[in-house]
């Protein structure tokens, strides 16, 4: 008799809810006030206490918070901003919502971050900032972007989209450079189905992204003779998000550490495995969001998965593969050979140990054919 669990399906990834969730929504409903308000500070404060750093401005998506950050230090219309190849669209996509031109750099083989040489020579008279990413919870080479920035009079915003709760260097992502940048859609370690938000030390990028998420308020308002002394949007985080992500946040160190152990149990079972590589963490405090790795012949093992109805996912097309980024192939053969063996196992933060090992098996076999 087949053993049932060997057919259940297992997702690549979830929202992982902790139960709570509704008697917070509750909460709201019953204060009959649904907007931008208590929670939501409420949230903000633990993240940045969380992170590290001064201030927290919580908003729409991962996308909506690069965006203001740029914006909040002043970039803007006629000033190039460098982005790692090897990134989600969204990267480059909330470059150009604030108005500037997108500068594609190519990343290092090792842990896939905006190379620094490469960005040393793609500097050109209008660039004014760079958007690093912490691919998967693993951070840039910010020993060397972050003297880089502030000897060339960068603005470093970082894409910590995929970090939260990960340290590099001893210090949380979202910590370095003029802002932080985390998301919290679905497939995150804490979701609120949508929404992101901004760490920052610097107190007048948290002004501005107060006015900028707002209309242009600083202090919010009632919606009607309010001041609006600069143009701003409509980018709120809602209480109704916050009363999702707060239990999940309650429980983030639970969360890490299950995150760690899957990725233990993976990297065990699957070192030494011929045409598959793990690339390192190494860095005390790095937590993988998900576990990645590369192979050789990723098609064939993505059958097997399939075939096992098991979740996975390919890396990143290379943004300037992308039809609105469009450029040749000659600059970027690291973030093209990274895209093309890249996957991502299914990294659930609920999986079983059993879920891991079928995982490992389905893995293992098709390798070796």
């Amino acid at each position: 008799m087949s053993n049932p669990d060997q057919s259940r399906p297992i997702a690549w990834f979830g929202p992982h809810l902790t139960g709570r969730e509704l008697e917070h929504l509750r909460g709201v409903l019953e204060r009959d006030y649904v907007n931008d308000g208590p929670l939501a500070r409420e949230f903000e404060r633990r993240i940045a206490a969380l992170v590290g750093t001064r201030h927290a401005v919580a908003v729409t998506s991962g996308t909506a918070a690069i965006s203001l950050a740029l914006m909040a230090a002043g970039i803007g219309p006629g000033d190039e901003v460098l982005v790692p190849d090897l990134t989600f669209a969204a990267t480059a996509n909330a470059v150009r919502l604030a108005g500037a031109d997108v500068r594609l750099v190519d990343v290092e083989p090792v842990r896939f971050g905006i190379d620094p040489d490469a960005a040393a020579a793609a500097i050109g008279p209008r660039t004014r900032a760079m958007v690093t990413v912490d691919v998967n919870g693993r951070g840039a080479d910010y020993g060397r972007l972050e003297p880089l920035c502030r000897e060339r009079s960068l603005v470093l915003v970082c894409d910590a989209a995929e970090g939260l709760g990960s340290r590099h260097g001893g210090r949380m992502l979202g910590s370095f450079g003029a802002a932080g940048c985390f998301s919290f859609s679905a497939n995150k370690t804490i979701t609120a189905g949508q929404g992101g938000i901004v760490t920052t030390n610097d107190d007048a990028i948290h002004d501005r992204l107060r006015e900028l998420k707002d209309q242009g308020r600083r202090h919010g308002g009632t919606g009607g003779d309010d001041q609006h002394p600069v143009m701003g949007f409509n980018f709120k985080f809602t209480d109704l998000q916050a009363a999702v992500a707060l239990p999940q946040l309650d429980e983030i160190e639970r969360r890490l550490d299950a995150a760690r152990k899957r990725d233990a149990y993976y990297c065990e079972r699957l070192a030494n495995q011929p045409g598959l590589r793990l690339p390192p963490f190494d860095e005390p405090g790095e937590v993988r969001q998900w576990t990645d790795v590369l192979i050789e012949d990723r098609a064939k093992v993505g059958a097997a998965l399939d075939a096992a109805k098991i979740g996975h996912r390919a890396f990143w097309l290379p943004v300037h593969r992308q039809a609105p980024y469009a450029a040749p192939d000659a600059q970027f053969s690291n973030s093209i050979d990274i895209s093309r063996r890249g996957m991502w196992l299914a990294s659930r933060l609920d999986m079983t140990e059993a879920e891991m090992e079928r995982v490992c098996e389905t893995v293992i076999a098709a390798l070796r054919r």
